[in-house]
């Protein structure tokens, strides 16, 4: 850390005062430092300014705009801090790009376009060929799981039990630890790639679960890399680019959640009850942010609708709004 620049300092000191408070802001400090290192690259002394703020979050012209308002917004509540510290710090407003916030519509991914991906991770190269062998896998339990990718790259070899048929997922993102049931064929591929893991390296002192090529930890940042190279597969004949926000890897956790509730639905389960059980196994602090799928996607909201629409003529509903 350069203690003698200003901005660098006090990012610094406000991520250890949110740690401290007990949050994890991986994502915003990242964002953070990317800001510190933008200004002492522009050699930008003193105290945080609008103008500086509003450069760094339009600094590639590739940038979208919800992505440009997402950079504002988090220099946004860090100018609060610093302003509170040194009382020269400007606070950059918000909007200037459009919102940040709000509910996005997922990528849902079929089976089909799930199973190209996997097709495609079995061609990364790598000296050891392991590099290939763990994406793939790792894109198989994030789909047939639904976990999250940070959840997927902190899972540690005892983290898993075959003969219970369980993963146990902990450091969470709201720091609530749970278990997972996993289904046989899930066991039988991880199964395989942990002794291909271990042909390439018996002796490995790491307990990390899923490595990669010459035995390093697959981290978030080796999973997002190789899945930009991947997802190309995905795009429609004739485009080199998406209509839409390009699908993530995030979007597998989504997809589950609503192949789930779409399968309930089907089998004509108890929604209301369920969605709590899916609330538990996704590890949602609010049951809110599980009740959102419900209308999700264009497909579940074509559903509820419907299934609102039967009530109402059940309970003659619909007569009463007629009159």
């Amino acid at each position: 850390m350069d203690d003698t620049h200003l901005i660098t300092s006090q990012v610094e000191k406000y991520i250890k005062f949110k740690q401290n408070m007990g949050y994890q802001i991986k994502i915003e400090s990242q964002e953070l430092r990317r800001f510190a290192k933008f200004a002492r690259e522009n050699n930008h002394q003193g105290s945080l300014t609008i103008d500086l703020a509003l450069n760094w979050a339009s600094e590639k012209p590739q940038y979208t705009s919800w992505y440009r308002a997402r950079r504002l917004e988090t220099v946004h509540v860090f100018a609060k801090y610093a302003f509170a510290i040194d009382g020269n710090s400007q606070i950059p407003p918000t909007g200037v790009f459009g919102k940040c916030h709000g509910r996005v519509e997922p990528y849902i991914y079929s089976n089909d376009e799930v199973i190209i991906l996997m097709d495609q991770a079995k061609k990364l190269i790598s000296p050891d060929g392991l590099r290939a062998k763990a994406i793939t896998t790792a894109i198989g339990l994030l789909w047939s799981t639904g976990m999250r990718v940070c959840e997927l790259c902190r899972l540690l070899r005892n983290d898993f039990d075959f003969d219970k048929m369980e993963i146990h997922i902990r450091d969470t993102k709201f720091h609530k630890e749970r278990y997972i049931p996993i289904h046989k064929t899930v066991i039988t591929a991880l199964k395989q790639y942990a002794k291909f893991r271990d042909s390439l390296y018996p002796n490995s002192d790491n307990f990390y679960f899923f490595l990669t090529t010459g035995g390093n930890v697959l981290t978030r940042r080796h999973l997002d890399y190789n899945f930009t190279l991947l997802r190309q597969y995905l795009l429609p004949n004739g485009k080199n680019c998406w209509d839409r926000r390009a699908p993530r890897l995030y979007d597998l956790r989504h997809t589950f959640a609503c192949n789930t509730i779409i399968r309930w639905y089907k089998e004509g389960l108890d929604i209301n009850h369920n969605i709590l059980l899916l609330s538990t196994y996704l590890g949602h602090v609010k049951p809110s942010d599980t009740y959102w799928y419900l209308t999700g996607t264009p497909e579940l909201l074509a559903i509820a609708t419907k299934k609102f629409e039967d009530f109402s003529r059940g309970f003659g509903l619909e007569e009463s709004y007629e009159k």
